[in-house]
Parts: structure tokens; C-alpha cells; sequence
């Protein structure tokens, strides 16, 4: 608890990507549920490390899952992770907020300017391409600034990240998902 403490306000940030989540146990209280993961950090200036978390979620609440691009922090000299998911409208529930009163706001404006979204356009799909195209940047700039990108290792990663990303916006279900994630693993083994 006191590493976490510490980690939080002395840690350095950097990206991680979600290799592995695991339910620890089905049987913990009726509210919480404690969650194993394998993360590949990628620092800035420093080569990638895998690191291990267990992580308590709220059971109705938005966790990280497999091939999801997040934030965390890290201590540089144990290299002990945590998440740092304050601000992240996928799984912070007042940054989640914002973000709707935000696009509720820009509708509202448009309606009452006579403008009128294109077809096919929600607020809702604009935002999730926007995010989505946001991560992309995030990702590629951290593995171009951590040579990630290189090999065939790179190039599991980042066809893992564009099939998360097309899961996300739901242009694939899970089901889809976890079978073309399997493929991808097969046939880089």
C-alpha cells in the first residue's frame, strides 16, 4: 500500500500495454474483484520492460483489458507499476462525464446554430474516431521514440493495438476479437 502511495506521487508516467489480464479469484465479496496483470511498459528514453500488477476493480466497474493503451506510473529503480488511470475517459467516471456534458454541449450549439451532424455521424462515433486516432499517435510516437516498432515483436504489438482499437469502436465483436488475437499469436510464435 505504501509503494503504491509512493509511486503515485513520485513515479514516473509513461504508456503501457495490456498483454494480460486475469480474474484472480470468482470467489472475493459481492462488490470487488482482484484482477492479475502483465503489462509492456513503454518508457520514455528507456527500452520497453514487462511488469506484473494486481489490480481490486469494482465489479461494475471499466477496467483495463487485454490490448488496451494506457497510462501508469513507475518507480525507475524497481521498476514496480501502477495504473494511472485519473483522466481517462474509458475507465475515470468524472472524466467519462465531462466528456458527455462536453458532447452534449457541441450538439446542443450545432442544433441551435441550424447545423446538422453528417450522415451516418453521431457526437458518440466522432468522439470514439477522434480517440481512437489520438491513441494511434500516442502509440506510434512511443514506439518510434522506444524503437518498439522494429521486428517482428513491434509488429505483434501494434496489429494487437489496431485489433483493440477496432473491438473498441465496434467494428469487431470480442468474440471476433479473441479468435483474429489468437491467429495474430499462432502466427508470430
Amino acid at each position: 500500500m505504501f509503494d503504491k502511495r509512493r509511486i503515485r506521487k513520485n513515479g514516473l508516467s509513461a504508456q503501457a500495454l495490456v498483454l494480460s489480464t486475469v480474474e484472480r479469484s470468482s470467489f472475493s465479496s459481492n462488490s470487488w474483484r482482484k484482477y492479475d496483470y502483465v503489462l509492456e511498459v513503454r518508457p520514455e528514453g528507456r527500452a520497453p520492460f514487462q511488469a506484473q500488477l494486481q489490480e481490486t476493480f469494482y465489479i461494475i466497474e471499466s477496467k483495463p483489458k487485454e490490448a488496451d493503451l494506457l497510462q501508469v506510473k513507475y518507480d525507475p529503480k524497481t521498476l514496480q507499476v501502477i495504473f494511472d488511470l485519473e483522466g481517462d475517459p474509458r475507465y475515470d467516471v468524472e472524466a467519462m462525464n465531462r466528456r458527455s456534458a462536453q458532447m452534449n454541449w457541441e450538439t446542443h450549439n450545432r442544433r441551435a446554430q441550424g447545423m446538422s451532424m453528417p450522415p451516418g455521424e453521431s457526437p458518440f462515433a466522432a468522439a470514439v474516431a477522434a480517440a481512437a486516432a489520438a491513441a494511434a499517435a500516442a502509440a506510434a510516437a512511443a514506439a518510434a521514440a522506444s524503437g518498439a516498432s522494429t521486428g517482428p515483436r513491434g509488429d505483434r504489438i501494434e496489429a494487437l493495438e489496431r485489433l483493440a482499437r477496432l473491438r473498441d469502436s465496434g467494428a469487431i465483436s470480442p468474440e471476433e476479437f479473441q479468435a483474429l488475437k489468437a491467429d495474430l499469436m499462432r502466427g508470430s510464435s
